[in-house]
């Protein structure tokens, strides 16, 4: 496996020759993006926060925020199944028995295994993190009957982290994380979810009907699931999920700026555009955004690291700077690019719909500023 610095160079190389020229056909036709995945898996970088112990390289939620920013930047699509593929490598590798890691986390890291998770139902919505679903007693074992909603990569992955309320759950908070298999007897996916944005990122409804759940894939204790989503799943996609939003922001302001450069007026002599104050101005907010957004990002990261009590505040809070800052910056850039922005060629108004995913991405830009406002003022989040 090469370092971590070795994938994350190559992650850039592939990003901006391989991901970025395929991103408007990926948009254009809806299709799950496997042939960067695939190049994803071959290079090591699905292995990239995968224990060293199991052949991954043991990367942190930093390096890969890093990798996420990069491929964001690229294609969004494809950035969105790896964050969905680190997080559920992440709940494995925290909370999977001994030999559920030593089975499955080898092939991750080699690139033949794709995870996600499962965690949306219809009749809990935005708030992923109370499944109305539970499991049921059978024998001695437990069946799942379950309609989850907007799953990543749904069909595409190998295996799901699905949640459930536990068998005879006393309250909301008694869940279990199990791994599903991808073709478990019960489980189908649904018709695709035609979004605004994030088009190839293969997002379905999922039924799992009368699924059996196996002990040795149950991921933690019983009635663990809760505290894994607080613990690991939380602060994993927050941060992921930011950082494509940034890559999404950083797209936008390089493709507005190469416009506004380059395309000039010639009853004006030729000036640029970037000659206007207005463009200027606009330039500038943009950057603030973008820059202080990421800057953001940087202490998030730096704050959980050192295990500071804090960090929980801004994990809540780094989603929502992100989407907000990636949508304020893709929509300057649709003003910036004029008339040519809004056609399906240059990448703009792929990148100004992807931008919209984040805010309404469970858990919602005003769910995680209620959540947020709960946190600094002491009230109970639950």
């Amino acid at each position: 496996m090469p370092s971590v610095q070795e994938l994350l160079a190559q992650n850039e190389k592939l990003s901006k020759e391989v991901f970025a020229p395929r991103a408007d056909e990926v948009d254009f036709s809806r299709s799950f993006p496997r042939k960067n995945i695939q190049e994803l898996g071959r290079t090591g970088l699905l292995g990239l926060t995968v224990p060293t112990e199991y052949g991954g390289a043991g990367g942190t939620m930093s390096d890969a925020a890093q990798a996420l920013e990069t491929l964001g930047h690229a294609c969004a699509s494809t950035a969105m199944v790896t964050l969905m593929h680190y997080c559920g490598t992440a709940v494995i590798a925290a909370k999977g028995s001994t030999a559920l890691k030593q089975s499955l986390l080898p092939a991750v890291a080699r690139g033949e295994h794709l995870t996600t998770l499962a965690f949306s139902e219809t009749g809990s919505g935005g708030h992923f993190y109370m499944p109305v679903s539970e499991a049921a007693r059978n024998g001695d074992g437990l069946r799942l009957k379950a309609q989850k909603s907007f799953v990543t990569s749904a069909g595409e992955a190998d295996s799901y982290v699905v949640s459930t309320r536990k068998a005879g759950a006393g309250g909301p908070t008694e869940l279990d994380l199990y791994l599903v298999a991808k073709g478990a007897e019960g489980f189908e996916v649904g018709k695709p979810f035609e979004g605004l944005g994030l088009a190839g990122n293969a997002s379905a409804p999922m039924k799992l009907d009368d699924v059996e759940l196996r002990e040795q894939d149950r991921l933690g204790p019983e009635g663990s699931g809760f505290q894994t989503m607080m613990e690991v799943v939380l602060p994993n996609f927050q941060v992921g999920a930011a950082a494509v939003s940034l890559g999404i922001a950083g797209a936008a302001f390089r493709l507005s700026s190469a416009h506004v450069t380059t395309r000039k007026y010639e009853h004006a002599a030729g000036a640029p555009l970037a000659a206007i104050p207005r463009v200027q101005f606009l330039a500038a907010e943009m950057a603030l955004e973008l820059r202080s957004a990421r800057a953001y990002l940087a202490e998030t990261l730096r704050r959980a690291a050192s295990g500071d009590p804090e960090a929980m505040l801004d994990i809540l809070g780094i989603k929502a700077k992100a989407a907000e800052a990636a949508v304020a910056v893709a929509s300057h850039a649709m003003t910036l690019g004029g008339g040519s922005a809004y056609g399906r060629r240059g990448g703009l108004e792929r990148v100004f719909r992807d931008a919209q995913a984040a805010a309404v991405m469970a858990p919602a830009t005003d769910v995680l500023k209620e959540f947020l406002g709960k946190a600094c003022l002491g009230v109970p989040l639950f």
